[in-house]
């Protein structure tokens, strides 16, 4: 973590289930710990952020058949085929010295937010964001309840009709698996309230690109259709060896219909890229901590949906400047299985992708935060 005045941008290793990776799905729910990331010592005006994304996929027979699909957490467990299942989801502060203390004295941050998954939405995408500025008396508040030095990001899945889960064999289990080839992440920021961020207004773009996204069948190169949705450029008319050291937090959103016979996968990932139409460089959220993925993540969408991405900028690395980076863009693309040629998602007023806070990162002790290279 981040020694004082600067930011944690930290993910933790994943918390598993029944079986890696797997959220069991019962009649009343049990708590899974999906994510967790360690908390150092807060002080009075510490800002403190969590965000995650993740997807949770509703298992379909396709997740069973390994010939179908690559391994996921749904294969090796029980089939099921009813609707909804509703997920619960929450960041959660607790104890433990090396690893998190999941039964343990426990304070909550913030609501808990409820998803409902069906066969439709196969794919359930959800991202998360919880901010506070702490003052002396939650600090005291939250030091009754214990000593808190994880912060984890916890799903409970429930449906009347799921099979037992106890004890928690597989074979024996309802889940919804946790998609860790997405390359999704959970971020916990704590920023001192005397750190020093740039004069100005942060850049802000909410007029698309594009009114439409064309849509391919499964399993063909996206790269196809994938376009630039927004797109903001990092200290326009200043050089661009200015942004190297420096992180920021980036929030987007995307407003998405569409009127096909099957709800279509819109899936999206937020890139720092050498122009405002770049659809490669360095992705946001994975490439800290898995260089080979983009951190492309979505979900179903029937009629409408909203496709929000919170990221972080990790440290802007004098490689990214040699190539050229200053434009961070969301980039959206959308597949069904049954797809033909001319179907289209409209792009719907009202997204936007903004950055919202940024930071000097002269020091930093996690080098997950500052990779040796950040060439795709």
């Amino acid at each position: 973590m981040g020694p004082k005045g600067e930011p944690a941008l930290v993910k933790g290793d994943p918390q598993a289930g029944p079986a890696d990776q797997r959220v069991p799905i019962t009649a009343k729910g049990v708590p899974t710990a999906i994510y967790a990331a360690p908390v150092r010592e807060a002080n009075d005006g510490m800002r403190v952020r969590a965000i995650a994304t993740v997807t949770l996929t509703k298992c379909a027979i396709t997740d069973y058949i390994p010939n179908q699909r690559a391994h996921t957490a749904c294969q090796g467990t029980r089939r099921y085929g009813y609707d909804p299942v509703r997920i619960e989801t929450a960041f959660r502060l607790v104890g433990g010295d090396e690893h998190p203390d999941l039964t343990g004295p426990s304070q909550a941050l913030g609501q808990t937010v409820t998803t409902t998954c069906t066969t439709a939405i196969h794919h359930c995408s959800i991202s998360q964001d919880y901010e506070e500025v702490l003052d002396d008396a939650e600090i005291a508040a939250v030091r009754k309840e214990g000593k808190f030095n994880w912060v984890v990001f916890e799903a409970t899945a429930s449906a009347p009709q799921a099979a037992g889960c106890a004890p928690p064999k597989p074979a024996r289990c309802n889940v919804l698996a946790v998609e860790t080839q997405k390359g999704t992440a959970m971020y916990w920021i704590q920023a001192d309230g005397d750190i020093a961020e740039p004069d100005g207004t942060p850049p802000r773009d909410a007029i698309a690109a594009t009114d439409t996204i064309d849509v391919l069948p499964n399993h063909t190169n996206k790269n196809k259709v994938r376009q630039v949705v927004y797109s903001v450029e990092l200290g326009p008319g200043e050089a661009i060896d200015g942004l190297v050291d420096q992180q920021m937090e980036i929030d987007s959103l995307v407003n998405v219909s569409e009127k096909l016979p099957q709800a279509p996968d819109v899936a999206g990932y937020v890139v720092l890229s050498d122009s405002p139409t770049g659809i490669n460089g360095r992705f946001l959220i994975s490439n800290t901590y898995d260089t080979g993925k983009t951190g492309n993540n979505g979900g179903n969408c029937d009629g409408t949906c909203k496709l929000t991405t919170p990221a972080a900028v990790t440290s802007i690395l004098q490689c990214d400047a040699d190539a050229g980076r200053r434009y961070v863009n969301l980039v959206l693309a959308s597949s069904r299985a049954a797809a033909k040629p001319g179907e289209q998602v409209d792009i719907a007023d009202g997204g936007y992708i903004q950055v919202t806070r940024a930071y000097p990162a002269a020091a930093n002790e996690d080098p997950r935060r500052n990779p040796a290279s950040c060439q795709q």
